[in-house]
């Protein structure tokens, strides 16, 4: 058991002990369940499934599951929460060699070391202890985080979690202050809680750095932010992410809201800054053109546009990162999100300019619940560079990008409130630019994309 699963565990006791006196039993009875089923079924259908390309069939799944969540009534300030998912391949109908070629849909199965694809699973991803004071909430334990650079990233059957601490305060008017501290992670797939270089998206020579205990225990996450309402219209926030040992990163941000008559008018614009501190010795050297000085001080920014008119929703959205280096996220908060990322791709490559423009449309008035989303993105990218991990561009090396988008989303009613069917469709034609980080070439790995999913509360 780590020190933090004792720590909690201690603190859990300790509230348990401190309340027996009083209502315990209420604030079990008290409290609250949450329930949702839901199936998913992704299919990728590669463009070249040759030898030169995929050399398999196209990628399909098919998942059913579900989560039970728990949180008991607050006593004396003190309440606990669990949360139980799950994920199965029903009745087998997934088979292993179906997920030869898959990217996205392993995240709908087991993808602990040794387990075939389709493999379902359960796992207690929350199990946290929380103390309300006034305005102010504090957790412990495993729980689902939510920051820029860390968040559930619920867009599978079973979310992200971590294990460690975080406050919350909302104590002063107009102003809500959050500090975290992760130090292991359970990513999409996983039943276990890994350290914070053992993910997915984590550059692969820091994952291998620290695997074996040569170079010790990877180090935690410290997150910490400002959000500020207090002028009308305009929200502002100032945030900063140490990974101690590796790299700290600072976010600013300014989202403003302009009414026009029936039109609201939005503008948000997004700088982040990157500081090496040890990531780039260990990444380096990562172009072919000589301007790598074996650090990673790079920064990102993004703006937007948006204008909403009824029933219609339009954004414009570009952003920009420098070429000193890849803009480092390997938890799942997307650093272009709300501006220029798109299903599947990431656009923080050194010296990538992106854009996308999409349209939401609600069709309330028309069909009840039915809503539809479409977008276009572009990438373009610096054919020198090579990126530090595959999530740069979902296994690809570094060629251009444009990625279209259709989202329809159907909320039930009547009998079948609770009930949300969503349908994905993406088409990303990838170009053949550059080669890939092992130096060898360059693979057709454009595809279209459908996801299915039905899901329902209660």
């Amino acid at each position: 058991m780590t020190k933090l699963s004792v720590v909690t565990a201690l603190l859990l006791g300790s509230g348990v002990l401190a309340s027996a006196a009083d209502d315990l039993a209420s604030a079990f009875k008290e409290g609250k369940l949450d329930g949702r089923i839901r199936a998913q079924y992704f299919n990728t259908d590669w463009d070249d499934n040759s030898v030169k390309g995929k050399n398999g069939s196209d990628a399909n799944g098919l998942a059913i599951g579900g989560s039970l969540i728990y949180k008991t009534a607050p006593l004396y300030g003190i309440s606990a929460g669990t949360g139980l998912y799950t994920t199965q391949n029903p009745a087998g109908w997934t088979e292993a060699n179906d997920g030869a070629t898959s990217t996205t849909s392993k995240d709908l199965f087991s993808r602990d070391t040794g387990q075939p694809y389709g493999e379902g699973y359960a796992v207690l991803a929350e199990a946290y202890l929380q103390v309300d004071i006034a305005k102010t909430k504090g957790k412990g334990g495993h729980f689902l985080m939510n920051n820029p650079w860390i968040t559930p990233n619920d867009t599978k059957m079973i979310p992200i979690s971590v294990e460690g601490y975080e406050g919350i305060s909302n104590d002063i008017a107009n102003t809500t202050i959050q500090l975290d501290y992760a130090d292991k992670l359970k990513e999409r797939g996983m039943t276990y809680f890994g350290n914070m270089t053992d993910t997915g998206d984590t550059p692969l020579k820091i994952k291998n750095y620290y695997s074996g205990g040569t170079h010790g225990d990877a180090p935690s996450v410290i997150v910490a932010g400002i959000k500020n309402k207090s002028i009308n219209g305009l929200e502002l926030q100032v945030w900063g992410m140490n990974w101690n040992n590796l790299a700290n990163q600072a976010l600013v941000e300014a989202n403003y809201a302009l009414e026009a008559g029936d039109v609201i008018f939005g503008f948000g614009a997004r700088y982040i800054r990157q500081y090496d501190k040890g990531a780039g010795a260990i990444l380096a050297p990562k172009t072919t053109n000589g301007d790598n000085d074996n650090s990673i001080d790079s920064s990102l920014w993004a703006f937007r546009t948006t204008a909403d008119y009824r029933a219609v929703k339009l954004l414009l959205s570009l952003s920009q990162t420098n070429k000193n280096g890849d803009m480092i996220a390997p938890w799942r908060g997307f650093l272009t999100q709300g501006y220029t990322r798109s299903m599947t791709v990431t656009d923080w490559n050194a010296n990538t300019k992106g854009y996308k423009a999409q349209i939401d449309y609600d069709f309330n008035t028309i069909v009840s619940g039915l809503s539809t989303s479409i977008s276009y993105s572009y990438y373009n990218r610096d054919p020198s560079k090579t990126p530090y991990a595959s999530a740069t561009d979902r296994l690809f090396g570094n060629g251009d990008t444009r990625q279209t988008n259709l989202d329809i989303v159907y909320k039930l009613a009547g009998s079948f409130k609770g009930t949300e069917l969503k349908a994905r469709f993406m088409d990303q034609n990838n170009d053949l630019d550059g080669t890939k980080e092992d130096g060898t070439s360059m693979i057709n790995t454009s595809n279209k994309e459908m996801r299915l999913e039905a899901n329902y509360r209660f």
